[in-house]
């Protein structure tokens, strides 16, 4: 169904629904003011039939001719005239109505029409009614603006109301049809807000009108093109990791064996150096400073073998021996820097985890402890690996170091963090970065990421 063709046919059903409603009303009020005329019109006619009564009937009917003047007069049917009776001696017999003060809206109404209320006129009369019997009565007639004005404040009055009504009918109509009309936004405001989340596998649901329709469809169409895009990209990035680690892997055995070989050979020839001069003291100690930079030098491979692909990895994979992987890391980083910053590792979980997850959980242990000796100025680095207890791990670097202000900006610096995050995103994960200690003076910088175990 169309939209705008939904919203015309509701406002055009609902617009003739209040207009049947307010010729209804409308139809009501001239029976009202039909039945009013016909009561003034009756009164009157009552009116001078009593009248006559009264000059022309015998004697003894002049008081239910007076109680029916009365009667007439209280009633207040009659319209737009007033009507006394005195007798001969001026004495009044039948006073007209009490009027009643006017209102507010009556008198409002005068103000803003100039010409009424009608100018006075002169009473009409007196009229006299001469019985046989020598009394007399006098009758007087004169007119009564107020019940016209009336009449015509209550129309004015009714008119106004029916247009009020008619306007806040439409508006709640208006309204009406809208939200059923955009009720089905929601689920697409709803997928938008889950695809924001990066939960691209949310589809939106078909909806009732074609223009809703077609954005969910676009919606769902571009959110299973960007899962495709995503899962691409993740299956790239870990061709990429993988690729690097079997770099890595080629590099420490060709170091290992070619470095390793020849500098075994090297300190060989430096011993047998060494036990030539024995009895040459200047050129002994120049063979023993040799002999002491080659056990240097090939220390310093032994370091670097280890950080490209440690022996351990090796022999029992990186998940059996991540725990021993990253103490060895954390002790080595103690040793080399002593005093200045000290490094602490707390490890507790004993469950399985994939030597994928546990080569990328070291790969990001090892480049946020090298960025904390570089960057961060820092006396305690904390490194912590928990078991979540839903299937996934948490691992997190803390330090009490100068922080880094702009996440953003840092990962345009090269500070690691932008190879830290594809690591961790092609697992499924997201790098998280900000200060272990809000508001301190040195807030530090805390790195995490949740590792799901089973995928």
């Amino acid at each position: 169904m169309n939209m705008s063709r939904y919203i015309v046919r509701r406002i055009v059903a609902i617009s003739l629904l209040i207009l049947l409603a307010g010729l209804w009303l409308a139809l009501w009020r001239a029976q009202f003011d039909v039945k009013r005329e016909e009561r003034g019109a009756a009164d009157e006619v009552r009116l001078f039939e009593n009248l006559y009564a009264l000059e022309n009937g015998p004697a003894g009917g002049i008081d239910a001719n007076l109680a029916a003047l009365r009667e007439i007069n209280s009633s207040k049917n009659l319209r737009h005239v007033r009507f006394t009776l005195s007798d001969g001696d001026g004495r009044v017999l039948v006073a007209p109505s009490a009027e009643d003060p006017p209102t507010v809206l009556q008198r409002a109404f005068a103000a803003i029409t100039p010409g009424i209320p009608s100018p006075a006129l002169d009473p009409s009369g007196p009229w006299l009614l001469q019985r046989d019997d020598s009394s007399r009565f006098l009758a007087t007639l004169s007119l009564n603006p107020a019940s016209e004005q009336q009449e015509a404040l209550d129309n004015l009055v009714g008119m106004l109301l029916v247009l009020l009504g008619y306007a806040a009918a439409m508006v709640l109509a208006v309204l009406w049809t809208l939200r059923r009309a955009l009720a089905p936004m929601a689920p697409v405001l709803a997928a938008i807000d889950r695809f924001q989340r990066n939960e691209l596998s949310h589809r939106v649901p078909p909806l009732p009108f074609r223009e809703a329709d077609a954005i969910g469809r676009a919606l769902n169409h571009m959110a299973g093109t960007l899962a495709t895009a995503q899962e691409q990209r993740r299956a790239l990035s870990l061709k990429l990791v993988s690729s690097e680690e079997d770099e890595r892997l080629r590099l420490s055995r060709e170091l290992h064996d070619e470095f390793g070989q020849r500098l075994t050979a090297l300190r060989a020839d430096v011993s047998w150096l060494l036990r030539r001069c024995a009895d040459q003291p200047p050129l002994r100690d120049v063979v023993a400073g040799m002999d002491g930079q080659c056990q240097h030098l090939q220390q310093d491979i032994r370091g670097l073998l280890s950080r490209l692909h440690p022996a351990e990895a090796r022999a029992a994979g990186f998940g059996a021996s991540l725990r021993g992987l990253i103490a060895d890391l954390v002790r080595s980083w103690n040793d080399r820097l002593g005093e200045q910053t000290r490094f602490a590792l707390q490890f507790d979980t004993d469950v399985d985890i994939p030597d994928d997850i546990a080569l990328t959980i070291y790969r990001l242990s090892q480049e946020a402890l090298t960025n904390s000796v570089r960057h961060a100025r820092a006396a305690n680095v904390v490194v912590s690996l928990a078991d979540e207890g839903n299937g996934s791990v948490s691992w997190s670097v803390e330090d009490d170091g100068i922080g880094i202000g702009d996440d953003t900006g840092s990962l345009q610096l090269g500070n690691g963090l932008a190879g830290m995050r594809e690591r961790a995103w092609a697992l499924g994960s997201d790098l998280e970065i900000g200060p272990a200690q809000p508001g301190s003076d040195r807030p530090g910088l805390r790195l995490a990421a949740a590792f799901v175990l089973a995928r």
